[in-house]
């Protein structure tokens, strides 16, 4: 399993100079791969005075800038400025115009470049860089990289289909989540470098899609019940402490590490004697009265915070977190008593006053149908989707009306932000945004909007809107668990039901990885039906 932790640096190329004023020899800094400095190089770029330089490296890095340099300030003073920016806009920002900022990963440095130098320069999430020459002498470049960090083990799991745009938001997905998982399962790897209990869920999801068991999951369950000590709320935030539980009882499920899950039963057990004390005989929910206050109160996730039905929201995810963990109470011979008892009083209030696809599939996962909520999950358009609530919209749509459905939703909302020049998925998108903006690989032209500056709202408005957010992966495990129809029937992939719903594809094929190794599948629809070819390595049973 140490292998699966291990990070890489690789050493990535620009491809593309976006902008370009007081250059010399430009194009030379996209063919030079020259990683050591001499007295007499084969080529030089060279940035003169008050000169820029705007860079592409063609999709969303995580990492630095590596900066070889030929000549430069003798004097050793600072001259160069470096703006990162996960969109051309946010490259080009003034630090704190239209909120391009510096916390958590800072992204406007000015610096040192000695000649004959090698150095390199920030860790965040970016595509473009734009340097500056601010000093009073030329400067001369050997090369300049994107210094990429990334895991080493590349996901097993995979997924093709007949639809390329399909196929297009699958693989950005899985890059989204990919570049996250970092020195733990991140959020966001230009400003959330933290574990938010509540994202993780569809990051863990994503993670047993493409990889299995992984201990950066393991390791986000663990630490965050070291360190969120009861009766603290995970995060601060009610919610993510039961999306805590959801992801224990998933993990218990994908891995079948049983051993690793009984060191978490007693966070476990003791979140549920809070939860129990939240919880009223009439079914009403109330995490205040256990005397911790909250800023968050009922919150889900940003884009719900000020509509209505996020209690129901609330009671939904509850009664469906409980459910998992009496199921594996059951399986593992455990006492649940406890949580049974807060389901029976939880199931005596079956209202839904929500007005969103999110609280409408929140509630609907713990509860099943319910007709308010189905005339919003029966809207299939875009329109509500969130990045955060995708997955469980999602599903929760293919419950409600089909999966070719929930795919035609899905697949808008995702390429949405792919036609604006998306290379991963981001922290906040709605599909009004399209009307009259540009892309985030360009200037914005006249007349029309900058996508990343001009929208969002609370704490991701304007450029510290983050591009490349993990819980954004949700089309990785909707995939896999439907149009592959993978799904698991025994602990740790032991015995997997293959029931594909192609969603309207004409093919789908992947694979789905196991403790024992990996199972693929092949769809293709004919006239008689769907027919499937399917692999599976020793240990693993097969149902039809």
């Amino acid at each position: 399993m140490k292998n699966l932790m291990e990070r890489i640096k690789e050493y990535v190329t620009p491809v593309r100079i976006v902008l370009a004023e007081g250059v010399e020899n430009a194009d030379w800094i996209l063919h030079s791969k020259q990683e050591q400095v001499y007295k007499r190089n084969a080529g030089v770029m060279t940035l003169k005075q008050g000169g820029f330089i705007l860079l592409d490296f063609g999709r969303e890095l995580q990492g630095g800038l590596r900066l070889i340099t030929e000549y430069g300030d003798e004097l050793g003073r600072v001259g160069i400025r470096i703006r990162f920016g996960e969109s051309v806009g946010e490259a080009m920002a003034e630090l704190f115009e239209d909120n391009a900022r510096n916390d958590h990963s800072p992204r406007d440095m000015r610096v040192c470049l000695p000649r004959l130098s090698d150095t390199e320069w920030g860790a965040t999430g970016f595509r473009f860089v734009r340097i500056d020459n601010e000093s009073g002498v030329d400067y001369r470049f050997v090369s300049i990289f994107a210094a990429y960090t990334h895991l080493r083990e590349e996901p097993k799991g995979w997924f093709k289909c007949s639809d390329s745009t399909v196929n297009d938001i699958w693989d950005t997905a899985a890059h989204t989540l990919f570049l996250n998982m970092q020195n733990r399962l991140w959020d966001g790897i230009k400003r959330d470098r933290l574990v938010w209990v509540g994202d993780m869920y569809p990051e863990a999801r994503g993670g047993f899609s493409l990889y299995g068991e992984h201990p950066l999951v393991e390791l986000g369950i663990s630490e965050s019940a070291e360190r969120e000590l009861l009766p603290a709320w995970m995060c601060d935030v009610p919610s993510y402490s039961i999306w805590w539980l959801a992801i224990l009882c998933e993990y218990e499920w994908f891995t079948n590490k049983w051993e690793f899950v009984q060191q978490q039963l007693s966070y476990a057990y003791g979140l549920i004697e809070q939860i129990d004390k939240c919880v009223f005989e009439n079914g009403d929910l109330d995490y205040t009265v256990i005397g911790l206050q909250t800023n968050y109160g009922f919150f889900l996730n940003w884009e719900t915070r000020e509509e209505t039905g996020l209690e129901a929201g609330n009671r939904g995810l509850l009664l469906w977190a409980l459910k998992k963990f009496v199921r594996m109470a059951h399986r593992r011979k455990i006492d649940c008593a406890l949580a049974e008892k807060v389901m029976n009083k939880l199931q005596k209030k079956q209202v839904f006053d929500g007005d969103s696809k999110a609280v409408a599939a929140l509630y609907s996962m713990g509860y099943g149908e319910d007709s308010n909520a189905k005339k919003f999950l029966s809207d299939t358009s875009a329109k509500g989707y969130s990045t955060f609530m995708s997955l469980y919209i999602a599903e929760q749509t293919a419950l409600a009306t089909s999966g070719k459905e929930a795919l035609v939703g899905m697949k808008e909302f995702y390429n949405g932000m792919l036609s604006r020049g998306a290379t991963s998925f981001w922290e906040s998108f709605d599909v009004e945004w399209l009307k009259g903006s540009g892309r985030i690989d360009a200037l914005t032209k006249a007349g029309l909007k900058d996508i990343h500056s001009s929208f969002g709202k609370y704490c991701y408005c304007g450029y510290r809107l983050s591009l490349c957010h993990g819980w954004s992966c949700g089309p990785v495990p909707f995939l896999s668990e439907n149009a592959l129809g993978i799904r698991m029937i025994q602990p740790g992939g032991t015995a997997i039901k293959i029931k594909p719903d192609l969603m309207g594809l004409d093919w789908a094929e992947g694979a789905f990885p196991t403790q024992y190794g990996l199972v693929e599948v092949k769809h293709k629809k004919t006239s008689a039906g769907i027919e499937t070819i399917f692999n599976a390595p020793k240990g693993v049973y097969i149902a039809r």
